[in-house]
């Protein structure tokens, strides 16, 4: 008797058994750790007084307006922990109706629409695969946003819709205009949309999100209109090094200030160059996954929770789990935060290199449903 005829009626019970266990692995890591890990990030907040510790910028900012004060009051320094106010007015217009609650209770509220709002970016890009909902909450840029309270997810949110909607005129310049006027962050979309030729999506993203800011300034009265700039240099001048940049990793390498600089322009330029070409050959898909790059490549300041837009990178890559999803928990080497060391910034930016180099690697050439380079109406 072989030792194949003897081993053959086990295999399918061998196959039986190891699929149990795979699914009994995906129930635990995709399923319960993400519940547990999201439990705990909301009960170390309350016990370490640090609920959605960014929000408190917007909730002081809203305090302000209600009060007819100026939220970008010069008396805090920049180095001082929520404050003073950095972003536009949106957001903190946005923030108004969450002073009716208390500081902590509006935090945790803020904190639990975050999750909603993680998932809902999923789903905009037609991920089915309900594991992928769970091993994003285990990526610490995610765990960073959902803590911090900040915008960033929102803006992935607004990604994934102008994606979704690429093919309508008011939709994606929406999308995208109402992020421009809360924070000049997700412009490289703007210019993806010129580059797959809707040209009027462009414009009019640009012209809502000029609009929206002017019109939100005039709301406060202009107050700190004139010395917003003067106040983003001096966030740029003090807490510039904490950051996730190729530039902060020059300075650390002793590369020359000038030199750091213009190689992080040059990088971050030279994706966006690459935008252009990509979604001239038709590839829009791939075109927007650079565009996202360019968005943090060309970013001064870059922190821990802005990697969180990677999860709309991978999932235009893979809809389905696969090892795309977990290269991004690599990211656990770093503090989020607070002056990472040279090789914490280093890896956090190779990893995300490594997502977005492999994400092209699936959506290049790989276009279904890409090709529709003329806008429909709204």
């Amino acid at each position: 008797m072989s030792v194949s005829a003897v081993s053959t009626p086990a295999d399918p019970e061998a196959r039986v058994s190891t699929t149990r266990l795979v699914r009994a692995a995906s129930l635990v890591f995709c399923g319960v750790l993400p519940v547990i890990v999201v439990g705990l990030v909301f009960v170390g907040a309350v016990q370490d007084s640090a609920v959605a510790t960014d929000f408190t910028q917007f909730y002081r900012a809203a305090q302000a307006i209600l009060h007819a004060q100026n939220p970008y009051g010069a008396d805090q320094p920049v180095a001082a922990w929520g404050g003073p106010y950095p972003y536009p007015p949106l957001p903190a217009l946005g923030a108004v109706v969450l002073t009716a609650l208390s500081l902590q209770v509006a935090g945790l509220l803020v904190m639990g629409v975050l999750v909603a709002v993680a998932l809902a970016t999923l789903a905009v890009l037609d991920v089915r695969d309900w594991r992928c909902y769970g091993v994003v909450l285990l990526w610490p840029p995610v765990i960073n946003a959902i803590q911090t309270g900040n915008v960033t997810l929102w803006f992935a949110l607004a990604a994934a819709l102008a994606w979704r909607f690429r093919d309508r005129l008011l939709a994606p310049a929406a999308a995208i205009g109402v992020t421009l006027a809360a924070k000049f962050f997700l412009w490289p979309l703007s210019v993806w949309l010129a580059a797959t030729r809707r040209w009027a999506a462009a414009a009019l993203s640009l012209a809502l999100g000029a609009a929206l800011l002017v019109v939100s300034w005039a709301v406060i009265g202009f107050d700190g209109f004139l010395g917003y700039p003067a106040l983003l240099r001096r966030l740029e001048h003090v807490v510039g090094r904490d950051s996730y940049t190729t530039y902060v990793v020059g300075l650390e390498l002793g590369v020359p200030s000038v030199a750091s600089r213009a190689l992080w322009l040059a990088l971050g330029f030279a994706v966006l160059a690459t935008v252009v070409v990509v979604a001239r050959r038709g590839d829009q898909r791939s075109a927007f996954v650079l565009a996202l790059g360019a968005t943090l490549a060309l970013t001064p300041i870059v922190w821990l929770h802005y990697f969180a837009l990677l999860l709309v990178v991978v999932a235009l890559a893979r809809p389905t789990l696969g090892v795309l999803w977990f290269v991004p928990l690599a990211m656990i080497v770093t503090p989020g935060s607070g002056h990472p060391t040279l090789f914490e910034s280093s890896a956090t930016l190779v990893v995300a290199a490594v997502t977005t180099t492999l994400a092209l690697r699936s959506t290049l050439g790989s276009n279904p449903g890409d090709a529709s380079p003329q806008a429909e109406p709204a």
